[in-house]
C-alpha cells in the first residue's frame, strides 16, 4: 500500500513540475496550473518583451498576451516589457534592446521596427546564448531562435480580393478608376510587404485599375487624415483606399466620414483598435485585416520558455490573418479577435 501511495505522489509531483505549455489561443479559454520546473528555490526565467511602439492598441494587446503567458506559468517566468513611444523611433528601439542585453535576460522577445537596425544587437544576444524570439517583422538575418508572424503579403492580398468583391456588389466598374495605399512608415519590411501584396493582387484582378503613388503618414493619425482628404479631393474617381495599419485606418476613416465619401470609396485597414471597430460598425470602413497580437505575445513567451529549457522550437511560424466585416464581426471567433482581453 505504501508503495502505491508513494508512486501516486511521484506522478502528481511530476505533473506539477511539468511547467507551462498552452498556446496563445488556448490561453483565452482558461488558465494553467503550473509551477517552476526548477523547484521551490529556482530563480524564475527573466524574459524581456520589446515591441515596436507603446502608443498603439495593437502592441499593447501583444504585451497583454505576453503577461498572460507569465501568469499562466505560475511564477516560473518574469516578463518585462518595453518599446519606443512610436514606430518611427527606430534608434530608440535599438537602444532599448542593447540595454536589455546588458542585463543578461534568459530570453528576448522582440518585434523589430527595422529589419536591419536591430540585427547587430540580436546577433550579439544570440552569440551570448540568449534566445531571441522575433515577432511580426522578418529580420535580414537567420541568426535568431524563432520567428512568429502573419504572412503580410497574403493578408494584404486578401483585402484586395475583398475590395474587388465589394465593388461588384456596389455595382462599381473599377476599370480606369483609382486606388491608393496609405502606409504608416516607409522602408520597413512589414509595410512594404503589405503595400506590395495589395497592389500586386488588385492589379492582377483589375488590370485597368490606376494605382496612385503610395503615401506615407509617419504612423500619425492626423497625417493619414490629411493625406486621405487631399487624395479624395484631387481624385473624384477614387474608389478604394488600403490603410496598412490601425493609425492609418483611423485617419482614413475620419476623412471618409468628414467628406461623406464612405459610400463611394471602399477602405480596408490593417489591424484593429476601438476607433476602427466603431468605424466598421458604422459602415465607414468596409473591412479590417485582423491579426492575433494577443496570441503572438503569448506564444512568443512560451517559445522563449521552451528555448531556455533546450526544447525544440519551430524556426518560422506563419499565423493567419482574418478579414473582419460588419457582417461577421459578431461571430464568436471573430469577436474574440477583436476583443481578446474580455
Amino acid at each position: 500500500m505504501r508503495k502505491r501511495v508513494f508512486a501516486l505522489l511521484l506522478v502528481l509531483l511530476l505533473v506539477i513540475l511539468a511547467g507551462c505549455g498552452k498556446t496563445g489561443t488556448d490561453s483565452q479559454e482558461g488558465n494553467l496550473d503550473s509551477a517552476n520546473t526548477g523547484g521551490e528555490n529556482a530563480e524564475p526565467y527573466k524574459i524581456s518583451v520589446i515591441v515596436k511602439a507603446t502608443d498603439s492598441d495593437y502592441w499593447q494587446t501583444l504585451l497583454a498576451g505576453a503577461k498572460a503567458a507569465e501568469r499562466d506559468c505560475g511564477g516560473k517566468v518574469i516578463v518585462t516589457t518595453d518599446g519606443p513611444p512610436s514606430e518611427t523611433d527606430i534608434d530608440k528601439q535599438v537602444s532599448i534592446l542593447e540595454n536589455v542585453i546588458s542585463t543578461q535576460p534568459d530570453a528576448i522577445v522582440i518585434s523589430s521596427t527595422s529589419s536591419d537596425a536591430t540585427v547587430p544587437a540580436i546577433e550579439n544576444a544570440m552569440s551570448q546564448g540568449i534566445p531571441v524570439i522575433t515577432i511580426d517583422n522578418k529580420l535580414n538575418t537567420d541568426n535568431y531562435t524563432s520567428f512568429l508572424a502573419t504572412d503580410h503579403r497574403i493578408a494584404a492580398a486578401s483585402a484586395a480580393e475583398a475590395m474587388v468583391d465589394d465593388w461588384k456588389e456596389m455595382g462599381i466598374d473599377p476599370s480606369g478608376k483609382k486606388v491608393i495605399v496609405i502606409s504608416s512608415v516607409a522602408g520597413t519590411k512589414v509595410n512594404t510587404e503589405r503595400t506590395e501584396g495589395f497592389i500586386e493582387k488588385i492589379t492582377e484582378l483589375v488590370p485597368e485599375i490606376v494605382v496612385l503613388e503610395t503615401q506615407y503618414g509617419d504612423n500619425d493619425i492626423s497625417k493619414a487624415l490629411s493625406i486621405a482628404e487631399n487624395t479624395i479631393a484631387a481624385n473624384p474617381d477614387l474608389i478604394g483606399i488600403f490603410a496598412d495599419n490601425n493609425h492609418m485606418g483611423v485617419g482614413v476613416a475620419k476623412a471618409l466620414e468628414e467628406t461623406g465619401k464612405h459610400n463611394d470609396v471602399v477602405c480596408y485597414a490593417f489591424d484593429t483598435n476601438e476607433d476602427e471597430i466603431k468605424a466598421l460598425k458604422d459602415g465607414i470602413l468596409k473591412g479590417l485585416v485582423v491579426q492575433n497580437p494577443f496570441g503572438m505575445g503569448y506564444d512568443g513567451v512560451m517559445f522563449a520558455v521552451d528555448a531556455i529549457e533546450g526544447k525544440p522550437v519551430s524556426k518560422d511560424v506563419i499565423i493567419d490573418a482574418t478579414i473582419v466585416t460588419k457582417e461577421n464581426m459578431d461571430e464568436p471567433e471573430i469577436h474574440k479577435l477583436l476583443y481578446p482581453l474580455e
